[in-house]
């Protein structure tokens, strides 16, 4: 589409450099926003130039206060706000740092985190909590985007955000990359180098990190259950962070060889292809774009009802939707799926159709209409 010199959109997010869903996300966005006919600024501390050359927009670069805290975040918001009064662009998109008459896509929900995780509030003044009180309890913008209903109901809960100002933007996933063909090419050979017997049921978590948040002390006692009753099953986790501590727990239970550990790997999709059953126990997760990439690759997915992406399986599959304050108490489920292997067989299936629907083509069209409906809302 021609780019309108009159249409101008600014998308301010503190870093784009490394290969971050919320980057992801930016970039997403710009592409929309120039399919519109927008003129696409981003505004940044950090952003890694290959990135921007390939995404065809404007860079600007603010700069980074130097101590760490609150301040540092509300000097980047004082730098967009005055960057925007010069500029006056057409459009403002925040990701949660900047305030903005237009729209605020929100990645992450800091209080319930803590809540759901350290079992306590944050402290005053957190630097992130203090940034997102601010941008969202002003109510300045039009929209708040987040990333599932789980988050909405949170920020409608918590600031009193009209449930009308609330999108919900699942993420997308790479089609051409996480498919039941290319996933499971390599399935045995997978399993093999795990030491997986060809009569054992294969259970993963995989994920970037943070092993607390994702609940892998649940995962460890529903293993110890689980085993209890039915020896064949290995288990595989998958993440950046210190294992030891679990691996610790886990000889004390004498569960060792029955636990495989890997960091994360480019061709994750290999790992969904070669699991009978993927599994997100955590104590929130705001989405969980690993689930969507497993159940594209055909693999069956039990995920926390604190898992954003369990919305989407929540009514058809409400039994592999789990509590995971007691992830031991949901043994009875795993056995019943995994051991009728046509049932499971069909649930990959079904699974990976659903997730066709949340492409990244399909999310990128949504984006585009997003992007439309908000020109004709009226400001404040």
């Amino acid at each position: 589409m021609k780019v309108c010199p009159d249409k101008t959109a600014a998308i301010a997010i503190r870093q784009v450099e490394k290969n971050t869903g919320a980057s992801r996300n930016a970039f997403e966005q710009a592409a929309a926003l120039q399919s519109l006919g927008y003129r696409v600024t981003i505004l940044a501390e950090r952003a890694r130039p290959d990135l921007i050359r390939a995404s065809g927009v404007r860079y600007v670069h603010c700069w980074r206060f130097p101590f760490k805290g609150a301040i540092r975040r509300f000097w980047f918001n004082r730098q967009v706000q005055c960057w925007a009064r010069r500029h006056a662009p057409t459009l403002l998109v925040s990701h949660g740092d900047v305030e903005t008459p237009d729209v605020v896509y929100m990645h992450n929900c800091v209080h319930l985190a803590s809540q759901r995780i350290n079992k306590a509030p944050l402290p005053r003044n957190h630097e992130v909590a203090a940034i997102h009180d601010h941008v969202l309890s002003r109510g300045r913008f039009r929209r708040v985007a987040v990333n599932s209903r789980l988050m909405g109901d949170e920020l409608v809960s918590r600031y009193g955000i009209p449930d009308h100002q609330i999108e919900i933007s699942y993420p997308g996933y790479d089609a051409h990359r996480f498919n039941p063909v290319s996933a499971r090419a390599g399935r045995e050979a997978v399993r093999q180098a795990m030491g997986v017997a060809d009569h054992c049921f294969l259970v993963g978590l995989v994920t970037s990190g943070n092993f607390k948040k994702r609940n892998v002390d649940g995962l460890i006692t529903l293993a110890s259950v689980l085993l209890k009753q039915q020896e064949a099953f290995h288990f595989l986790i998958v993440g950046k962070d210190d294992p030891a501590p679990y691996q610790a727990r886990i000889r004390q239970l004498g569960l060792e060889a029955h636990f495989s550990w890997r960091t994360t790997i480019d061709e994750v999709e290999t790992l969904y292809g070669a699991l009978d059953l993927f599994i997100l126990p955590a104590h929130i997760e705001e989405f969980g774009r690993v689930a969507l990439e497993a159940m594209a690759c055909a693999t069956p997915v039990m995920l926390s009802r604190y898992v954003g992406a369990s919305e989407l399986i929540a009514d058809r599959w409400p039994d592999l939707v789990i509590d995971p304050d007691q992830v031991e108490s949901h043994v009875s489920q795993i056995l019943a799926l995994l051991n009728d292997e046509a049932r499971c067989r069909s649930t990959g299936e079904a699974m990976a159709e659903l997730a066709t629907h949340y492409s990244h083509e399909q999310q990128a069209r949504k984006l585009v209409a997003s992007f439309e409906s908000l020109v004709d809302m009226p400001q404040g």
